[in-house]
């Protein structure tokens, strides 16, 4: 890299946020050296660009991203050597204006195998990588580009943002930022199957926070503006089910497990594994948790089992509906007294989240074993003490 004046100073002042003289310490230079290269009034020595350089690599992904941001014309760090990127950008590059149909292309096809990765890599790690993208596509944003170009790129931008809200939403953080980014975009280029999904997500937030009747209210929205055919339609009448059943309205949950039935029926969306795709398992997913909420532990036992072999026998790793399907049936089965089948999947649930532990799944195997709380038997005892463990 290139160490300008300007650049070492938005460095120490945007990247690390060190004043001078804890920035030259942090060098192993004088604070009077520091101050001349970045003034401009003196190049720096090949020594100090060499530290300039270690300190960059030595930085936060955090530190790193805020100074690339900053710094004009810069592509994200941690997609440096991605040939992906390094492809959008000779395809950028060569085209007459700023973007070209090969780059959005290329950025729309990052987002579907974003989406697929959504279930294998770890939510912190994930999260920063769809934040680097989303920072790069805001710079395109700042370039010459066509109506047609800009809406696209809007779309890619609302969809990175709905990844972020996921990632947030499993990591136990704020994720309303995100959802109202993605709808404010999605709203402005009119794509309501963008803002059907993030109305779901706005209802898992709900749900999670403990407020079902938003969720509720959110779930309908999605569902009132989602296209027909779409995994956007299935998702927001499964989530409208599982907001009803915490409200403890059987009949109104059993409503909405029946649109979202036909809405599968009627699909013509292509199930692809990706996280946007909400496969035919996940019907049955969200009608176990229904029917676990509200108390049926026999349709729940029925609908839960189905999830769980419908999600082993699929090449998609799905974490978290492979954990909760089995939480769904251990909490049906606890609640028949069948301890021992229930700390048996209690156990499996537990095998799966310590690979991939996020907040919701965590939760749901906290639930069950608050289901299995008045329980003095040895395999009950023992399972605690193994969540007490991994979970520390």
């Amino acid at each position: 890299m290139e160490w300008t004046a300007a650049r070492i100073r938005r460095f120490r002042e945007v990247g690390l946020c060190l004043p001078q003289d804890k920035f030259a310490t942090t060098l192993g230079f004088a604070k009077r050296t520091v101050g001349n290269a970045e003034r401009g009034t003196h190049a720096p020595s090949l020594a100090l660009r060499h530290a300039l350089d270690h300190a960059l690599e030595k930085a936060t992904d955090a530190q790193r991203d805020r100074f690339l941001a900053a710094d004009h014309g810069a592509t994200p760090t941690t997609h440096a050597t991605d040939p992906t990127l390094e492809s959008v950008e000779l395809l950028r590059r060569t085209k007459a204006t700023d973007l070209g149909t090969g780059t959005l292309d290329q950025l729309e096809k990052l987002v579907e195998r974003l989406g697929t990765e959504y279930f294998t890599v770890p939510p912190a790690e994930f999260r920063q990588t769809v934040l680097s993208w989303r920072r790069y596509v805001a710079r395109l944003l700042e370039g010459r580009l066509t109506l047609r170009e800009r809406h696209h790129l809007y779309a890619v931008a609302g969809w990175l943002s709905g990844l972020l809200a996921e990632a947030s939403l499993a990591l136990g953080d704020h994720a309303d930022p995100h959802c109202t980014t993605a709808l404010s975009l999605a709203q402005e280029i009119g794509d309501t199957r963008l803002a059907s999904w993030v109305r779901g997500t706005q209802a898992q937030v709900a749900l999670y926070a403990g407020d079902p009747r938003e969720a509720v209210t959110f779930a309908q929205a999605g569902r009132e503006i989602a296209p027909i055919g779409s995994a956007a339609m299935v998702r927001s009448c499964a989530l409208e089910a599982r907001a009803h059943a915490r409200c403890g309205d059987l009949r109104e949950a059993e409503h909405a497990l029946s649109r979202a039935e036909q809405a599968l029926d009627v699909r013509t969306e292509p199930q692809t594994g990706s996280f946007f795709s909400f496969d035919t398992p996940y019907v049955p997913y969200y009608a176990g948790t229904t029917y676990v909420w509200l108390g049926e532990t026999a349709r729940a036992r029925v609908w839960a089992g189905q999830a769980v072999e419908l999600c082993d026998a699929n090449p998609t790793p799905w974490p978290v509906a492979r954990t909760s399907a089995r939480v769904d049936l251990a909490v049906a089965l606890a609640q028949a007294g069948e301890h021992d089948g229930a700390a048996t999947l209690g156990s499996e649930a537990m095998d799966i989240w310590v690979e991939r532990p996020t907040h919701p799944a965590r939760r749901r195997i906290e639930e069950l074993l608050a289901t299995l709380c008045p329980s003095t038997e040895l395999c009950v005892a023992e399972l605690r003490e193994r969540w007490r463990c991994i979970s520390s």
